[in-house]
Order: structure tokens, then C-alpha cells, then sequence
């Protein structure tokens, strides 16, 4: 007589959840919350049957996929962060997944491009993301009014900036914009771009500036418009792009160098707690303790405390004391503009 055995569902690949979880995010045009999330995604829902996973379990599985999409590009964002956690929706900006600005394609490009989304439109949903779908439906959860089909892989490049300006030192073409500093002052720059880096998820160009006349370094997120190239007139009628020899190999050693030994005594040290956001953003999971302690490189301490502020309750800043005192003006400016 054949054993009898009990039915376990299919365990859920990580990137097929972390796919669901998209897709069902995208759907909702009011956002989610957690109990509609966890019906909805077949892994969540898989834990609570089979397993008898618990809330708290879940949860800290949904800030680690939370975290993991951050890490892609796409944020899950609250429209109400002060709500009842249990009342709290999530959800994803319908622009995340838009051309990028100033992207222009040929004809033969364009065929291409349509040929890949009618695959991607017959194939895009896998039937466990199609069953989410579903069940939201039955839920009484409307469509966004965007169609979810077109939602597809794409190249996280953090800013706008990045595809010109990688197209710039690729063809040695000089560029202008707009760059914006901690105190605000907005000042015209124009450079000759040599190669762009991450420093520790910060996008940083590092380049020949032509009014001062010296090698400098501009974050990616304080360009605050677009990426101009630069041309000529050679006559009446053409203008031509203003190209640029390539730097001196020992000109931009002495750059990356200045910049590693600058950033290397810009660090930051957080005191972590367990099961949070933070703990999750950071990638602690296989810590031991109540807290663990984190030192992060940065290059401009206002853009970290823009980013720490998100987790404000669920850490502690042990040094540098100026990055707490940033932290603090900006929740003070807040609080003022509410008063």
C-alpha cells in the first residue's frame, strides 16, 4: 500500500518572491498593507500555512525583501509612515520602471525593442505572480490604472546623470550642469569627465574641472539638471562636440589616491538594533547580539544623514558627533515647518 504524504507547497525562489512582491505592489494604486501583502505573495502565505510562521517572523522576512529591492532600485515607499503599522500601505512608484530622460533610439533599434516587448508581454507574469494577482482581486483591490505588463528587468544606475555621463567619458566629450552644494548654493560646472565610482552606494564623478582648473569630485546626486554636452560653432551653420585628449595617466592616479585616502577618514559608525529596517538595510542577519556595530564610508555627510534618517529609531550614531547634530537639525527642521 502506498504511503500517504502530506502535501508542502513548492518552496518560493527568493527572486521569484522578490518578483511577486513587485508585482503585486505595482498593481495596487492605493498601496497594501502587510496582512493584504502576506495573502497575496505566494511565499508569505506559503509560510503561514505549511510553517505557521509568525507575524514577527514575517515581518522580518518582508523588511529583508524590502531592503533586498532598495538595493535594486525600486523603493517601497509608505504614503502615510505615521499610521498603525498593522493600517500601513506600501507601495512603488508607477515612474520606477520609465525610460530615462534623453534616451533616443534608430529605427532598427526601435524594431528590436518592440520585437523584446511583445515576449516579455506574453511571458512577463510567472503563473505564481498571475495567482497574486488574483487573489488581490478577490480581495475587492482595483489595478493601478498603469498596465503592469512592461514591467521588466532593468540597469539600476541610481541617477539621471549616469547614462550621459558615462557616455561622456566613453567618447571623451566635455560636459556642463548644475551642481548643487550642502548649503545650497547652486553653481554651473564644466568639466571633463574621466570615470565615474560607488563609493558605498554613492555614484561620484571624478573629472577635470575646467574653471578650476584642478581634478575634482561631484556626487551624482547633487547634479540638479540635465547633463549638457558641450559643442562649438565651426561655422555658420554646424556646431561640432567639444572632445578632450586623454588625461594624464599619472594626473588621475594622484586623483583616485587623494580620493581613497580622503574617503578612508570619512567613516561613520552606527550602533545598530536587532530586527529593523536598519538591520536589515545593512545587511546584519548573520550578526550575534542584541546590536551590532557598522562603520560606513561616505563622501558627503548630509546626503548620509538623509539616509539615516529613514531609520532614526533604529540606530545610534557613535561618531562622528557632527553627523548627529546634522540628523538632529533636519528632524528640527521638519517639526518647525509643521508647527
Amino acid at each position: 500500500m502506498a504511503k500517504e504524504e502530506t502535501w508542502k507547497p513548492a518552496k518560493t525562489d527568493k527572486s521569484e518572491r522578490l518578483f511577486q512582491l513587485t508585482c503585486v505592489l505595482l498593481y495596487s494604486e492605493r498601496g497594501l498593507t502587510k496582512r493584504e501583502l502576506f495573502h497575496a505573495v505566494d511565499a508569505y502565505r506559503n509560510d503561514l500555512q505549511s510553517t505557521g510562521e509568525d507575524d514577527f517572523a514575517l515581518n522580518k522576512k518582508f523588511e529583508r525583501d524590502k531592503s533586498d529591492l532598495r538595493e535594486m532600485g525600486i523603493q517601497v515607499t509608505s504614503p502615510d509612515p505615521k499610521s498603525d503599522p498593522d493600517e500601513m500601505r506600501y507601495q512603488i512608484a508607477s515612474d520606477t520602471f520609465a525610460w530615462p530622460e534623453n534616451i533616443e533610439f534608430d529605427a532598427q533599434q526601435l524594431q528590436l525593442l518592440n520585437l523584446a516587448a511583445q515576449v516579455w508581454a506574453q511571458a512577463s507574469l510567472s503563473a505564481d505572480a498571475n495567482r497574486g494577482l488574483v487573489r488581490l482581486k478577490g480581495l475587492g483591490i482595483e489595478p493601478a490604472a498603469n498596465d503592469l505588463v512592461g514591467f521588466a528587468p532593468r540597469l539600476r544606475t541610481h541617477e539621471p546623470s549616469f547614462i550621459p555621463l558615462s557616455q561622456a567619458i566613453e567618447e571623451r566629450i566635455e560636459v556642463s550642469f548644475d551642481y548643487r552644494k550642502p548649503d545650497g548654493e547652486l553653481s554651473k560646472r564644466h568639466v571633463q569627465p574621466w570615470l565615474l565610482r560607488n563609493i558605498d552606494g554613492q555614484w561620484l564623478l571624478m573629472c577635470w574641472d575646467k574653471d578650476q582648473k584642478s581634478a575634482r569630485n561631484f556626487l551624482l546626486k547633487r547634479i540638479v539638471s540635465k547633463v549638457v554636452f558641450r559643442t562649438e560653432q565651426i561655422n555658420e551653420k554646424e556646431n561640432e562636440l567639444v572632445r578632450f585628449a586623454l588625461p594624464d595617466p599619472e594626473l588621475v592616479a594622484v586623483a583616485i589616491k587623494d580620493l581613497d585616502e580622503h574617503t578612508s577618514k570619512q567613516v561613520a559608525t552606527l550602533r545598530v538594533k536587532r530586527d529593523t529596517p536598519a538591520w536589515f538595510h545593512f545587511h546584519l542577519d548573520d550578526q550575534s547580539g542584541d546590536t551590532a556595530d557598522v562603520s560606513i564610508s561616505f563622501m558627503d555627510l548630509h546626503l548620509l544623514a538623509e539616509e539615516l534618517s529613514e531609520y532614526a529609531l533604529d540606530l545610534k550614531v557613535l561618531g562622528p558627533q557632527e553627523l548627529t547634530k546634522v540628523i538632529r537639525s533636519r528632524f528640527e527642521a521638519v517639526a518647525n515647518a509643521h508647527a
